[in-house]
């Protein structure tokens, strides 16, 4: 989500009219308000597969697969609608953010417009990328996965390092794409820790380290359903609901942040030098390759459980100059990818004539 808000700033700014915002919904996951509200233009929602989890924790896979089975009528639906808004706004290009649908629509009847498919999970075709031991079967699902929601469209995969392109598979390595916001925050060490959960089942683990180590001050986002705004749960304990802008500030000024390993919260955390502890979603495999990317990186530290005694082990701050860097480059490689899909189409390209942004 935070990517295609950032690849809105950034088209706008170029002065490009967004004509459509779609996003795939499930049962087990609701659009944050911070995202609805963060386009020109209001934001559709289809009926998208999407993970089941067990406990609100890990990830349930023979459940996931059979609401794929159970739902697929309600899927062709969301086709149906997808195809038309489409036929109707009649964009230059479609950029999809990793959304299934879309690749099922370039699998049975391609569009005849461009698509750029996003998403830090095409580093896995890369050989420059990290390797998971011990979960060959899982990664075989998920190479499966992103070569079906990336069919007939070129792969923008997103690094937390620098890589070449791989010209031959349609597919080109760009920095993290993050929210401008997050640019404009000025890093302070504070005193306390910033806790994000992927999943809200986990909260009663944060609780039960919390009771054992009540002089630790921590700040936890989550998705808890019907959470309030904020609810302080015990002193130095509070509960915030899951919004963007009161996140990136929290992050700006914590000690450190403990996340369940998702790219966009690694890569703000990286940019504002902020050490890392991260705890992967049981049983979801790209989670647990974000860790060990981002471990072999010096980005921090993980484990299987919320042990956060293990936080001591982190310094007050990471060197991250050569990331910033990195990232720096991100709307040029943008733009250039773009170009290249609408160019193979046969389109007009376009120039916005970018500048790089300051590293620091």
């Amino acid at each position: 989500m935070t990517q295609a808000l950032a690849c809105h700033e950034i088209l706008s700014s170029w002065g490009h009219d967004i004509v459509g915002v779609v996003a795939g919904k499930n049962s087990s996951r609701s659009l944050p308000p911070f995202f609805a509200e963060g386009f020109s233009v209001p934001v559709s929602t289809a009926a998208s597969p999407g993970f089941v989890f067990r406990n609100s924790r890990s990830v349930d896979v023979p459940a996931t697969m059979w609401q794929v089975v159970r739902r697929f009528r309600n899927y062709r639906a969301s086709l149906r609608e997808l195809r038309g808004l489409i036929t109707r706004t009649r964009p230059a290009v479609v950029i999809n953010f990793l959304e299934p649908l879309t690749g099922l629509m370039q699998t049975i009847r391609p569009l005849n417009i461009p698509v750029v498919a996003v998403g830090h999970q095409y580093m896995i075709y890369h050989p420059d990328y990290v390797s998971l031991p011990g979960h060959t079967v899982q990664q075989m699902g998920m190479r499966w996965f992103v070569n079906l929601v990336g069919a007939k469209s070129h792969r923008l995969a997103l690094s937390l390092f620098e890589a070449p392109d791989l010209p031959d598979k349609q597919l080109s390595v760009c920095p993290p794409i993050l929210r401008r916001q997050l640019f404009n925050l000025r890093p302070e060490p504070g005193d306390y820790y910033l806790v994000y959960l992927l999943n809200h089942g986990y909260a009663d683990e944060i609780m039960a380290w919390h009771e054992a180590n009540p002089d630790t001050k921590l700040h936890c986002f989550y998705d808890r359903p019907g959470a309030p705004e904020e609810e302080q749960a015990r002193p130095n304990l509070t509960f915030h609901r899951l919004n963007g802008e009161k996140f990136l500030n929290m992050m700006a000024n914590c000690k450190a942040v403990v996340c369940t390993a998702g790219f966009e919260s690694v890569s703000e955390a990286a940019w504002l030098g902020k050490p890392l502890f991260m705890v992967p979603v049981e049983n979801h495999v790209e989670q647990m390759i974000n860790a060990l990317d981002a471990v072999n990186l010096g980005l921090g530290i993980t484990d299987r459980r919320f042990r956060l005694s293990l936080l001591k082990q982190l310094p007050d701050r990471i060197e991250n100059a050569p990331f910033r860097e990195w990232v720096s480059r991100a709307e040029q490689i943008l733009e250039r990818s773009i170009n290249s899909a609408l160019a193979r189409a046969g389109k007009v390209t376009f120039s916005p004539n970018l500048q790089e942004r300051p590293a620091n």
